[in-house]
Order: structure tokens, then sequence, then C-alpha cells
């Protein structure tokens, strides 16, 4: 599956749900111009916030 597709089908699935977890999944499969880290620490974040 192509990203852009993914990522449509992560937001939409978020969108139903309001579950972060499909928004955390998204920002590991993002490659934020090349910060692959930054999409990985605001995975860990949201994730986060979801167990809370």
């Amino acid at each position: 599956m192509k990203l852009e597709q993914l990522m449509s089908v992560l937001w939409k699935k978020y969108l139903e749900t309001k579950d972060v977890k499909y928004l955390a999944e998204a920002c590991e499969k993002a490659p934020f111009f090349g910060q692959k880290q930054m999409g990985k620490e605001i995975s860990k974040i949201l994730k986060k916030i979801n167990h809370d």
C-alpha cells in the first residue's frame, strides 16, 4: 500500500473511532522530512496519552 493510501486509511479509522493509536501509527510511518525520530517521539507521546 502506498504511503498516501495508508495515511488516508489511518485517518478514516481515527475519525471513526477517535482512537489515537491510528494517529500514532501514522506518525511512525510519516517521513517528517527526513526526521524519522520526530515521528517516533510523537507516536510515543500519543500512545502514552491513550493509556492515561
